[in-house]
């Protein structure tokens, strides 16, 4: 039975430390200083009340170039936060009166969400194209 262990206990360490590997550090590879373009802005809060057509328009606004300021790293996340906030009061007005809409919408806020959270400007972009597309849409019909 000792044998057993100290042979299990010499594997365990053996796969253990293999795992291990060595750190290397890439000095070509800068992280930007996004210290220097960082701003305070004071935006404005969302009237929940405000007409669709201009809580929609601003939606379209703010994405409109959301892929190139996620490359840029500018005020991506503000933005989103923004648009969270404006997608929220829209969201309500367009749940209440045509609530099968609401899903072309999300679609388009969601890659939003994952082109910054994930940095990835190729959603961001994809979203905006879809959200110009249903906004033209809902605002024909309705």
């Amino acid at each position: 039975m000792t044998r057993r262990v100290a042979g299990a206990l010499a594997v365990a360490a053996v796969l253990t430390l293999g795992a291990c590997g060595t750190t290397y550090i890439d000095s070509e590879v800068t992280v930007p200083d996004t210290a220097v373009d960082a701003t305070t802005t004071t935006l404005t809060p969302v009237n929940p009340d405000a007409p669709l057509s201009e809580l929609l328009a601003e939606i379209e606004t703010l994405m409109v170039d959301l892929d190139e300021r996620i490359i840029d790293q500018r005020d991506q996340v503000a933005r989103l936060e923004r648009l969270e906030s404006v997608w929220w009061a829209a969201e309500r007005q367009i749940r209440a009166d045509n609530p099968d809409d609401v899903y072309n919408f999300e679609q388009a806020i969601d890659l939003a969400r994952s082109g910054v959270e994930r940095r990835r400007p190729a959603d961001a972009s994809k979203g905006y194209k879809i959200i110009a597309e249903v906004i033209a849409d809902y605002l024909a019909v309705g």
